[in-house]
């Protein structure tokens, strides 16, 4: 491993941790209305991402099943997810949260098999299988008893079935050789439209500019949308067009733990045995679900096309 490929790890591991964190600060918004909550923290990334518009100025030719399929990005991933995120850590643990959302890639397997054709081998479904039943443990357990935890565990639930479904209309509109950033970026834009038209038609601008927002909580909130949503997301990328999805996916295993570690420290909750079982279900699911072996003639070749 070269110092560069070091570089790259350590910055991936960062965007999963500021991830994890981003729910616990999520959750730490809860006492503002979830669509306000959404709305600006979406407003937020949209700022920092603007420049990337600016850099595909003259890449602008997208046709108009692109832009369909981008507004559905932003209408799924973003708005959708927002809203359902900001929504759903109002009634069930950040922990659970993080644990849920990390049955992303687990999730993405399964749909991509059911939508876009992908090949579904022994190995994913055993780790789809784990997956889920870690999570199961968590959300249908309430004081060491087996019941349903409310309907935060089911929003939440949603709400990272909307960000696979943004993803995999990604994966589409990467096909097409529509730049991945200029997908972020525009998508991103749409989603903040959507936000902003779903809060109004909620309550009028009055009440969202009357709302007592301090200054520690305007900076989570500029933390939280900056930082995590849209840096997060352009290292991701970056992640991705070096490495390759599969193996980037790999990290997202640590968001569960790091989201459940910032919630004990700053959230109070406790971290129970139940939770960490689940997690290493989950993590050893994930690494099933996502790993893809091949013929070792053809690793190379492989690496190779991954990282053009």
């Amino acid at each position: 491993m070269n110092n560069n490929e070091r570089l790259l790890y350590l910055m991936l591991a960062g965007v999963v941790t500021l991830w994890g964190l981003n729910v616990v600060m999520v959750k730490y918004l809860t006492m503002f209305p979830p669509l306000f909550v959404a709305a600006i923290r979406m407003t937020v990334a949209g700022l920092f991402l603007s420049p990337i518009l600016w850099k595909y100025r003259n890449q602008m030719n997208i046709k108009g099943i692109d832009w369909l399929l981008i507004a559905g990005v932003g209408a799924s991933s973003i708005a959708l997810h927002q809203i359902t995120l900001a929504w759903g850590v109002r009634f069930t643990t950040a922990g659970n949260a993080s644990l849920i959302l990390g049955l992303n890639p687990l999730a993405t397997a399964l749909l991509a098999m059911l939508l876009l054709g992908e090949r579904m081998n022994w190995r994913k479904a055993l780790g789809i299988g784990i997956g889920f039943s870690g999570v199961l443990l968590v959300v249908m357990s309430q004081h060491g008893a087996i019941e349903m935890n409310g309907w935060g565990d089911a929003i939440m639930f949603f709400s990272m079935l909307m960000y696979v479904t943004g993803g995999l209309l990604i994966r589409k509109l990467t096909t097409r050789e529509v730049p991945v950033l200029l997908i972020t970026a525009l998508s991103q834009m749409v989603g903040v439209v959507c936000l902003w038209g779903v809060a109004l038609a909620d309550q009028p601008l009055s009440f969202y500019l009357s709302l007592d927002v301090t200054p520690f909580q305007w900076f989570v909130i500029f933390v939280s949308g900056g930082l995590s949503t849209a840096l997060g997301s352009v290292g991701w990328n970056y992640g991705i067009r070096q490495l390759g999805a599969s193996r980037t996916a790999v990290f997202l295993n640590g968001m569960p733990l790091a989201s459940l570690f910032f919630a004990a420290v700053f959230l109070g909750e406790r971290l129970q045995l139940l939770h960490l079982l689940a997690l290493v279900m989950i993590v050893t699911g994930v690494y099933l679900g996502s790993r893809q072996v091949l013929p070792k003639r053809m690793n190379a070749k492989t690496d190779v096309m991954t990282k053009a």
